[in-house]
């Protein structure tokens, strides 16, 4: 291939691959298919996430929650309409400025009298006796009709394709505001910009015509995740200027007493196209600007799930909730209960009640704190890429690949910093995502012959090393030749020493090629789990590994990751004995349980090559290094799995971590503590194990002051905390003998440290 390498070629051949990037890349841009705008959906998301809407304390907003202590209050839903009433009544009577239903009454109330009466195996004398009582007792939907015309209710309707096509009730006009256009072009622009549903879901006529208004609760659910909520749409069947409002909407309208929805389309004041058909520029209603987009949809400016929106409906029920936290306030009565299936994905939450997508919509109108996508958003972006892409494909052959690197990497940072800034400061929404990948992408496919000379030399060091590191070492290598160097740094690492228990005893039983089976067998799976928390093998010593964290590569909660290795080791090495187990069994042989011991330390070490010139070792040396293997022998004296330090204990407060004993080890001249890994932070959440460390820190206060008789009366109660969290180790058996010796031989220079007799 060296044809392809010469420099003029090289040139030339970058410079053709860049501007052939450039044009696929603006004939896609312009061409803008789905997959792209979706990619543009998730960038938007991830803006939401880092930094998601803050609503105002004093948002008047609030959702009343037919939540799970309702139902368990009041039965399941769908309530008898006579409950619902007394819930609007008990609202109506708190000063709820407006009450949106999210919940659709499509069928009359099944529990009312009349109905129940119907289903009855009565005789002709028994049903004329039941239906005068019945005529005399009000009927459910009439109740709550009677609530909902006396209170400033909307009901809600929902749109379904499989759906009638009877319209919903319309308590509103909408007024269009075209401006140059004529207005003969309006409905043309209602066709082609508001979103047109197939089919609808209402509630019943007799609560319906008592409402104040009337709202879809159905948001626009163009993906899994809803990201815009149409304020406005049309009905198949039904006369385009006839616009049924969404539930947002209506609920701004009712509480300020507007009847009219005006929609601006560009072209009118303040929103001039040059003379193009962009859609709607914005909706008004009564005082209140609703920023859209061309469709007329809100994109949602997601603040998360909030618990303070929530008031639960049984404690407006029973008349518990303050009324300082509805008065005034514009209500939505909803439902977060799972069962009842109105969950919603959205940018930040991956299940959020639906109700609380109408509530957001509001709080954002009210706050005017909206996101837009301006209308030239496209032209801007695709403008930007063709002249910055041209900029690249004209530098590539003229600067070096150094500053072309920086060149490139500024612009790429603009184009990524610029869309961050125009979100955060001015809610606008520009791409992050196609211009600097574009460009990412021009830059390395002019590249791209540098970089396969550079790739080939990097295969070769790779080839000559990979039989002999770890692969994080073979890549440090590979970009580094000078790693090789002799020499190390001093970095705070964890490490990791693990031992299996009996080896001896268990490889008697295997001739060399079981034994070696066997060993790959365990140290196979212990490795895997080991790397996939970013651990770093040091070596093995026959059945024990040596492994550490944060090095050669920095890594974020590294004593945690080692953390969760050990435990994952531990329970992996139950499932291996299963096999073990059933193996020995169908070859007629005694199976040996395998154990391991596992010590883990945090603490400063002096990390790089060690060796000589003519052979290196990538590993870890000091004080902590040694620390760690003590603790692992320790795993055999004190008949646990797990023992951790104390600098790894401290810097995994949410593990399910207990204190063992103040023990001085071989080599140290100052005790140390040393802790128990129980458990990940689920074992740390359980009841049980909160009591379990009681228990031991009232056993090991008797211990440490040289009251052993008491201390051994102690155990028994750490033994059965012990067992309720399901911890069955041979800890407490051990530290009664040692407590039991005590007894009969205390020491008289006893000051609670355990001098350990094996390293």
């Amino acid at each position: 291939m060296d044809w392809l390498f010469g420099q003029g070629k090289t040139r030339r051949l970058s410079v053709a691959v860049a501007f052939l990037v450039l044009l696929d890349a603006l004939i896609i841009r312009a061409a803008d298919p789905p997959a792209l705008a979706r990619l543009r959906d998730v960038a938007f998301d991830t803006y939401q996430q880092l930094k998601p809407r803050v609503p105002a304390d004093d948002m008047p907003v609030r959702i009343v929650d037919i939540d799970e202590a309702a139902l368990a209050e009041y039965g399941q839903w769908p309530w008898p309409r006579t409950l619902v009433a007394d819930l609007v009544e008990k609202l109506e009577q708190k000063g709820a400025a407006v009450i949106a239903f999210d919940v659709i009454f499509a069928e009359p109330d099944r529990s009312s009298i009349g109905r129940i009466v119907k289903t009855l195996p009565l005789d002709k004398e028994q049903a004329r006796e039941m239906h005068r009582l019945v005529e005399k007792l009000p009927d459910n939907d009439e109740v709550l009709a009677a609530a909902i015309r006396a209170a400033p209710v909307i009901t809600g309707f929902g749109f379904d394709r499989k759906a009638g096509t009877a319209p919903p009730r319309l308590f509103a006009g909408v007024a269009h505001s075209s401006g140059e256009r004529d207005a003969r072009e309006v409905p043309k622009l209602i066709a082609e910009f508001i979103p047109q549903q197939a089919g609808a879901v209402k509630t019943i006529d007799v609560l319906e015509a008592a409402a104040k208004g009337n709202g879809s609760v159905t948001p626009d659910v163009s993906s899994s995740v809803v990201r815009r909520v149409p304020m406005l749409f049309r009905l198949a069947g039904q006369r385009n200027e006839d616009l049924f409002p969404a539930l947002a909407a209506e609920t701004l309208r009712v509480v300020q007493g507007a009847s009219t929805y005006l929609v601006r389309w560009s072209g009118a004041q303040a929103f001039r196209s040059f003379g193009e058909r962009t859609g709607v520029g914005e909706i008004r209603v009564g005082d209140v600007a609703i920023g859209t987009d061309s469709h007329g949809r809100v994109i949602l400016y997601d603040s998360g799930h909030l618990p303070s929106r929530f008031v639960s409906a049984r404690d407006v029920l029973n008349g518990t909730v303050p009324t300082d936290k509805l008065e005034a306030h514009i209500v939505f009565i909803g439902t977060s209960a799972i069962g009842l299936q109105d969950v919603r994905a959205t940018p930040i939450a991956a299940a959020m009640p639906g109700v609380e997508i109408h509530a957001q919509i509001v709080e954002q109108v009210l706050s005017q704190v909206t996101l837009q996508r301006p209308d030239y958003a496209d032209g801007a972006e695709f403008l930007y890429l063709a002249a910055i892409g041209l900029l690249f494909v004209l530098l590539l052959p003229r600067l070096s690949a150094g500053r072309m690197f920086l060149v490139a990497a500024g612009l790429i940072g603009i184009a990524i910093l610029v869309p961050w800034l125009a979100f955060e400061r001015a809610h606008l929404l520009f791409d992050p995502i196609y211009p600097p990948v574009t460009l990412a992408a021009i830059y390395v496919g002019g590249s791209a012959i540098s970089f396969m000379r550079t790739e080939r030399e990097r295969r070769e060091i790779r080839r000559a090393f990979a039989l002999y590191l770890s692969p994080g070492q073979v890549d440090l290598v590979a970009r580094n030749p000078a790693a090789l160097q002799l020499g190390g740094r001093q970095h705070e690492i964890t490490v990791m020493f693990t031992d299996v228990r009996g080896f001896t005893t268990i490889s008697e039983q295997f001739d060399p090629a079981g034994l070696t089976r066997f060993m790959n067998r365990f140290l196979t799976p212990m490795t895997d789990l080991i790397q996939a928390r970013s651990g770093t093998i040091d070596k093995y010593m026959g059945d024990a590994i040596m492994a550490f964290w944060n090095a050669p590569f920095d890594i974020e909660r590294h004593a945690a990751r080692a953390c969760e290795a050990a435990l994952a080791m531990q329970s992996h090495l139950v499932t291996l004995n299963a096999e073990w187990a059933a193996e020995a069994e169908a070859e007629g042989r005694r199976h040996i349980p395998v154990a391991i011991g596992i010590g883990v330390n945090t603490g400063q070490a002096t990390v790089g090559n060690f060796g000589s010139q003519q052979r290196l070792t990538y590993s870890c040396l000091g004080d902590e290094v040694n620390l760690a293997s003590r603790l692992e022998g320790q795993c055999k004296t004190y008949s646990v799995g797990i023992v951790v330090g104390e600098n790894t204990q401290r810097a995994i407060p949410d593990f399910a971590t207990l204190e063992l004993d103040l023990i001085l080890v071989k080599g140290k001249t100052t005790p140390i503590r040393m802790y128990a890994l129980l458990g990940d932070t689920l074992v740390a959440g359980n009841v049980a194990y909160r009591r379990l460390v009681e228990r031991q820190a009232e056993f090991l206060a008797l211990y440490r002051s040289a009251a052993f008789a008491e201390a051994l009366l102690a155990i028994e109660p750490c033994v059965a905390a012990a067992e309720a969290l399901g911890w069955r180790q041979g800890y407490y058996d051990m530290m009664r003998a040692r407590v039991d010796g005590l007894i009969d031989e205390s020491p008289p220079d006893w000051n609670g440290v355990y001098v350990a007799k094996e390293k």
